[in-house]
């Protein structure tokens, strides 16, 4: 086997692995500040806009326990095409709880997506209208995913992906979904034109 072949194989590993390696474990995110209630303070960009999202003080940013990450490359990949035709956007959000009955957080970015276009594609009834923002719930493999689109002001929609850990005895998850409740239609309730009833 000559040289110039064996170096492409090992070329070809490399580049599959790296592929392969792909997390979504976003680090980038800018440092949060405390707002007067002691909850965090973080600061989101997305195109032309900065939405300030506010989370409870035991959400972690910029580090990574894998004891309280519940899910994989795959179960990622796999809910991000389930529902969407585009591809998905950027990542702009990665958090966790240090606590093991409550939530991942992701977040992303789609460009040339209409909240119009999130419905179509769904193609079913969604569970909350926020006005300015849609509300699905659903299972997905082993998770119950809690997905919340909101339309941004220069175009384009935030979508947040919130997880449960299937490990945890949560019947009809409930304390997921009252975290969920909690982060995004109590702390974040100026978020949205219109605010979430409990959802099931």
């Amino acid at each position: 086997m000559s040289r110039k072949l064996i170096r492409l194989i090992g070329l070809l590993c490399v580049s599959f692995l790296m592929q392969s390696c792909k997390n979504y474990y976003y680090l980038k995110h800018s440092p949060a500040s405390n707002n007067e209630d002691g909850n965090r303070l973080h600061h989101i960009k997305v195109s032309d806009e900065n939405i300030q999202f506010i989370t409870y003080s035991d959400y972690q940013f910029n580090k990574v326990n894998e004891k309280y990450v519940f899910f994989t490359t795959k179960d990622i990949d796999h809910i991000l095409k389930a529902n969407i035709r585009k591809a998905s956007g950027e990542q702009v959000m990665f958090m966790y709880t240090n606590m093991s009955i409550y939530n991942n957080l992701l977040g992303f970015y789609y460009k040339d997506v209409t909240l119009e276009n999130v419905v179509q594609d769904y193609n079913r009834k969604l569970d909350v209208d926020l006005g300015n923002g849609v509300l699905y719930t659903y299972d997905s493999g082993k998770f119950n995913v809690v997905d919340i689109y909101r339309k941004c002001s220069n175009g384009g929609v935030i979508r947040f992906i919130n997880l449960n850990n299937p490990d945890e005895k949560d019947p009809q998850f409930k304390k997921f979904h009252r975290e969920v409740n909690n982060l995004f239609f109590d702390l974040n309730q100026s978020l949205w034109d219109k605010n979430a009833v409990d959802f099931q």
